[in-house]
């Protein structure tokens, strides 16, 4: 194999693949990336066995072929040679020849035929989403995806389409984010997933602002393909908890605050907090907001915010940081906090979704 190709290009794709390798593995192969050529054009490839990714660059092929290098070594070497056309070749004893300008450099290889094969969904009917509506529904629910591997059904997000809406859910048993979406969702699709949250991660890095992402899922496994980009992920198996039956029904007090005011509030309010003692006390009355945090051997905190609510007086103690998560992303001018009592879980959404989604967060309390 010989391929020229231009060195930001290479180190571009060197860059999106490089994240999937394993710094760690029993497979010496899972460290390297696999380099085979097409028309005109390169395909890199990395996996963990889980997670794999390939991007594909335009290149001069004056050789077909493949070859493999250390994903660590030649990611190194890239990012400190000067801006011009690269050439790979692929010598006996699979020896990696990389020649940039008068820079000669030769980098030992493995045989490509160890690397594991990635699946290609042939036959499989993509489901087509807008890149910028992925993104955005990822963004607004990974946040409280589960890192706890004990609970490893928890550890990736719930992707479920049925009747023409896709919900999408994450949870660590002490917050729940869910967003439902009917836009673009077409009907007849019924599909219920768990995407890991290394797939997640990634695509979050990845997907752009433009074109569409062509989702193609398995038995046990998922594709996603935009752009010049492809990345597979087995699917986690498990069941995961019935976010309805979560969602409180019957909370009865609603107040609207300013989302701005609110997120300045709360995250002053953390700095008064510590890793022991770390709660925020909302006491909830007649268009008044008050934000309290008495922390020993730190201090104690309170602040006034203007809400509009009227209804009997409530106190309620909420982990700050959960509720920081949430503000970020509500998206809207106003929030709106639904609750029952002291010891029933929270709801924080947008005042106002009118843009044909809806956007929950439940938040467990904490005891006063």
């Amino acid at each position: 194999m010989k391929v020229t190709i231009a060195k930001a290009d290479l180190l571009s794709a060197v860059n999106k693949v490089k994240t999937i390798v394993s710094a760690k593995s029993a497979l010496p192969i899972l460290s390297h990336i696999l380099f085979e050529t097409g028309d005109s054009s390169i395909r890199l490839s990395a996996t963990d066995l889980k997670v794999s990714i390939e991007a594909t660059v335009d290149c001069t092929v004056d050789k077909e072929g493949s070859l493999t290098v250390s994903s660590q070594r030649i990611s190194s070497i890239l990012a400190e040679l000067p801006e011009a056309d690269i050439t790979l070749e692929l010598e006996d004893s699979n020896v990696v020849r990389l020649e940039c300008g008068k820079i000669h450099t030769k980098l030992y290889s493995m045989s490509p035929e160890e690397f594991p094969p990635i699946r290609d969904f042939e036959g499989v009917e993509p489901l087509v989403l807008p890149q910028t509506l992925l993104a955005s529904i990822f963004k607004s629910t990974s946040f409280a995806i589960c890192t706890d591997q004990a609970r490893y059904n928890l550890t990736g997000l719930l992707i479920e389409i049925k009747n023409g809406v896709l919900t999408a859910v994450a949870t660590d048993g002490r917050r729940m984010s869910l967003v439902k979406q009917s836009e673009g969702i077409v009907d007849g699709i019924d599909i219920k997933v768990i995407i890991p949250n290394k797939m997640i991660n990634e695509l979050q890095r990845l997907l752009g602002d433009e074109d569409d992402v062509d989702i193609l899922i398995g038995e046990n496994q998922a594709g996603f393909s935009f752009g010049s980009l492809r990345l597979v992920t087995a699917l986690i198996e498990g069941t995961f908890p019935n976010y309805e039956m979560v969602v409180p029904q019957n909370h009865d007090k609603e107040a609207v605050v300013a989302t701005s005011a609110f997120s300045e509030a709360v995250r002053r309010t953390r700095t008064m907090t510590n890793d022991k003692f770390n709660s925020v006390r909302l006491q909830i009355s007649n268009d008044t907001l008050k934000l309290l945090v008495s922390t020993p051997e730190v201090g104690e905190y309170e602040e006034d915010l203007p809400l509009a609510y009227t209804g009997e007086e409530l106190e309620i103690a909420f982990n700050p940081d959960f509720v920081l998560d949430v503000l970020k992303h509500i998206g809207t001018d106003n929030t709106k906090i639904v609750l029952k009592d002291s010891m029933s879980p929270g709801v924080l959404r947008p005042a106002d979704d009118d843009d044909g989604s809806e956007y929950i967060n439940v938040v467990m309390p904490i005891r006063i």
